[in-house]
């Protein structure tokens, strides 16, 4: 079992890292004119590719701008959580759970890995 915040932070850092690859290309991998001029050509078509359209702009756009959209706790790949003395967060309790990411819904009911993975793939 653990803290159900590291369960969202790491659904955060997956989302964020998914969307900073493209910054990272065009910022470092495209350090000549004619990779520039070639990644800007692509940009488009990128921008057009299903997962970036369905899954990667918005999730981080949710996330990232409006801080919204995390895991939803009501997701049946939580199990039930418990509640645990914690003197390391306020309140003194800390809520864990168990959690099966194959099962990890977004709030429209659909399957998070697949869509991680094929973003990953992209």
């Amino acid at each position: 079992m653990q803290p159900i915040i590291v369960f969202q932070s790491q659904y955060i850092a997956i989302i964020t890292l998914l969307r900073s690859v493209g910054h990272v290309f065009e910022k470092v991998d495209c350090d000549t004119s004619d990779r520039k001029a070639w990644a800007k050509g692509k940009w488009p078509d990128w921008q057009q590719a299903s997962i970036f359209q369905s899954f990667i702009k918005p999730k981080r756009d949710a996330l990232l701008k409006e801080f919204r959209g995390g895991l939803e706790l009501r997701n049946d790949a939580f199990e039930s959580p418990a509640v645990l003395a914690d003197p390391s967060m306020p309140g003194m309790v800390s809520m864990v759970t168990t959690m099966d990411a194959s099962r990890l819904r977004d709030a429209d009911g659909r399957l998070i890995m697949p869509a991680i993975r094929e973003a990953i793939v992209f």
